[in-house]
């Protein structure tokens, strides 16, 4: 992920109150409160052009897909009631999607940067973005900085036989938001437990107490279809690498057979001893 260093770079700004909850057992602002925070600057972005042309009927009808988004913590941080600036621009603009970038600050110091990928699509996939959606974005576009686009998950990815461990998850009511399916932050939570489930077995009766410390504090995610409740859903699990102190994990959800998301993930190593390579 390209970084933006200084707020100045950022064409919007919001400010927000960290509250207790976002705080991680260990005392910093845990990674699914992080892709909270970073979510409410982007609600709260207005597109003036396109809004007056749905408003009048000149567009739609289409719904919104969040299809992917980057997190990363870059220091630990995290105070209840301690208020952090949280810039957003656009990053990139194509012919069906635009890519929001982000950048957290606290006291002046960038702690956290996240990216976020929206499609426009209606019953027959995504659509072109109109030319009032992309005078918008252009004009909250971030300074040219060079970053390669993200690569495509592997198609193995997909498949169940990938992945040489497993975790099961379940979801919960308050897990689903107003589109009725689980939101895609609360997903992140499904990768964080089973990341710690993967931990837990591997550090056995000394995991008392030292899970949160190895959860991770980066992930890129891509959302490939809907999860639902009440549902059990597996999550695979791969370490894809590792060395002296990060471990690096890919992960996919399943309904069955079917793949609704994939996950890359980078976490402290701690004390584990590590196996589970995918396969090739």
């Amino acid at each position: 992920m390209t970084e933006l260093h200084e707020p100045a770079a950022f064409p919007d700004h919001q400010q927000v109150v960290q509250r207790f909850g976002d705080l991680a057992p260990d005392g910093t602002t845990s990674m699914v409160a992080l892709a909270r925070l970073f979510e409410y600057p982007r609600i709260r972005l207005r597109f003036s052009r396109f809004e007056k042309l749905v408003a009048d009927g000149g567009f739609g009808p289409f719904h919104i897909l969040f299809v992917g988004q980057r997190v990363e913590r870059r220091a630990a941080f995290g105070e209840t009631g301690a208020t952090v600036r949280i810039g957003t621009g656009i990053r990139a603009i194509g012919r069906t999607s635009y890519t929001y970038g982000q950048g957290m600050f606290a006291d002046g110091q960038l702690v956290a940067t996240a990216d976020a990928t929206i499609v426009l699509a209606d019953r027959s996939g995504p659509i072109a973005l109109p030319d009032e959606l992309l005078a918008d974005l252009e004009e909250l576009r971030l300074p040219e900085t060079g970053a390669a686009a993200a690569a495509k998950p592997d198609p193995r990815r997909r498949e169940r036989d990938y992945y040489p461990a497993t975790a099961v998850v379940r979801a919960r009511v308050g897990d689903v938001d107003l589109n009725r399916h689980v939101n895609y932050i609360a997903q992140l939570g499904f990768y964080d437990e089973a990341i710690a489930s993967h931990a837990q077995g591997l550090l056995r009766d000394s995991a008392v107490k030292k899970l949160p410390q190895y959860l991770p504090w980066r992930y890129g995610v891509n959302y490939l279809g809907e999860v639902l409740y009440p549902g059990m859903y597996d999550i695979g699990i791969a370490v894809s690498g590792h060395d002296e102190h990060t471990v690096h994990y890919e992960l996919g959800l399943f309904d069955g057979g079917r793949c609704l998301g994939t996950a890359d993930a980078a976490a402290p190593r701690g004390a584990l001893s590590l196996a589970g390579r995918p396969p090739g």
